[in-house]
Formats: structure tokens, sequence, C-alpha cells
């Protein structure tokens, strides 16, 4: 629900930490954060308010932003499966358990699904599952040939499925989340890039953005009326049941403008975002 002006200032004035997330939300579609942002960014920093990020993106496919936006507080990677800061530090790791991986590696070769493993810092791959390297819409992340995944099954942050039978793609979520479903969280959905194309990401269990943010907030000691979260699409919306402000950007999803207390008039192309720091820059 919207906040009125004088709700929404009153507000903003106890915010300590800004959380959005990247594609669709700060960037736009050149994968640029927009100068008023960074500009904004750093003088909220010299106010002491946080600015950090939670995206689905691995740690280093967002290093170029967390230096130009001069980010010291921990980020939020891989849908909260990483939790770490610019120094290199760790601060949370949700790994899938050796079996597990290899449980998945088995349905993949079974049903003849492609697959790929992802770590801290890459996603690692074999020859003949190369294909999936090429329809994977992770902007900016590095990619690794491997002979074989024997050696790669300890440390994995997340596995990444893909096929053209919906059904078999299906079929492996449901065994993968049971009897596993207390150590898993296999998601199915189908491809917004490619027709005919259908995904499985299979993470550690209660990994997703509300509980990266909840272990962030609690290591920097901030409650949650101190908070404002900015997200555009579906996977923001455990951001915003987390509690706070939350923002959305013209472009938002209507689940998240509905669930949003302050919608910008701007889209991401034209840096919405900034609409909204000028505002809480204004309030502090």
């Amino acid at each position: 629900m919207l906040l009125s002006k004088d709700e929404l200032n009153r507000r903003l004035k106890d915010i300590k930490l800004v959380v959005t997330d990247i594609d669709g939300t700060i960037t736009n579609s050149m994968n640029v954060i927009g100068e008023a942002t960074k500009d904004l960014v750093k003088k909220l920093h010299n106010k002491d308010i946080h600015f950090t990020f939670a995206t689905q993106r691995i740690h280093s496919s967002i290093l170029n932003y967390i230096k130009e936006l001069e980010i010291k507080s921990p980020v939020i990677s891989a849908n909260s499966a990483l939790i770490k800061d610019y120094k290199g530090q760790v601060f949370h790791k949700s790994v899938i358990f050796p079996k597990h991986v290899r449980k998945a590696l088995d349905f993949a070769d079974k049903y003849f699904v492609r697959v790929a493993l992802c770590y801290n810092d890459e996603i690692v791959y074999t020859e003949s599952n190369s294909v999936l390297r090429d329809y994977l819409y992770r902007l900016g992340t590095d990619y690794k040939l491997v002979e074989s995944y024997d050696k790669y099954v300890d440390d994995v942050i997340e596995i990444i499925m893909m096929g053209n039978e919906k059904e078999v793609i299906k079929y492996i979520q449901k065994k993968m989340n049971y009897p596993f479903k207390f150590y898993l969280n296999a998601k199915y959905f189908r491809s917004s890039t490619r027709l005919g194309i259908y995904n499985l990401e299979i993470k550690r269990s209660r990994t997703n953005k509300r509980t990266g943010l909840k272990k962030l907030v609690k290591y920097l000691g901030i409650k949650k009326k101190q908070i404002v979260v900015i997200g555009d699409w579906y996977n923001d919306r455990e951001l915003f049941e987390f509690g706070g402000v939350n923002v959305a950007p013209q472009n938002a999803v209507a689940e998240l403008k509905n669930k949003a207390h302050f919608i910008t008039e701007k889209t991401n192309e034209e840096d919405g975002v900034s609409e909204f720091l000028k505002l809480l820059y204004d309030c502090v």
C-alpha cells in the first residue's frame, strides 16, 4: 500500500540500510547504473546509510558494480546462497551436500537433461552441457569448461538444469524436492528468453532474498524499520515481505507495485532508483 508523503518522509528519517536488486531495478537494459544513482549512493554513505545488493547473480558478476558504488557492506548474491563483502570475507554460505549434487547429476544423465554447477565465482560445465552456457541469462558470469563433474561436487551453491521437455524437468523437480525437501528447494520455471526451454534451479532449502536479508541485518545490528528494499521482479517478493519501506521502479511487475510503499515515476531505463534516493537524501 502506498504511503502518504508525510508518512513516507517520517519513515525515511530512520533509514540506515538500502538493499536493492540489480537487473531491471538499478541497471538499465545496457547493464549500466545511472550517474545520478552513483552520486546519491556516495552521498548517502556520507550520512552513514549503508547500501548493498540482493541479487540472483553470483558474486563475481557484480564486482564492478560494488566498486562503482564503493559498497563496503556485505552483498547478498545467488539469491542469498552467499553473503560476502568486497574484501572477500564470507558471512554466510549455503552449500548443497555432495550426495545431493551427485543425485542431480544422475538424474541429468538418465533423462538427457543439461546441467551445470554454480560456485561463488563461476559456473562450471562440461562439453556435453555447453549449450546451457549459451541459453543461461546470467549476466557477467564467469564460466569454466571442465572434463568431468567428478571433482566439482563439493562447495556447490546452486545446481542449474535445462531441458525441452517440461514433464521431465518437473519430474526431476519432484524427485529432488522429496524426500530431500528439508535440505533442498528445487524451482521449475519456463525460460523467458527461449521458447520450449524449461529450467530447474536447485539450492539449499530456505535460501531466498528474505532469509539472506535477515542474516545481513542481524550482522549489521539494524532493525526492520530502518531498511529500504527496492526490486522489480517476482524473486524480489521475499524482500518486500521482510518489512521496512518497499520501493518499486515504474517497470516493476504488478505484484510488487501492489506491495510497494513508494513507486517511482521513472523506469529503470530512466534511472528510476535515483528518484527515490534523492527523496531519501533530502529526508535524512
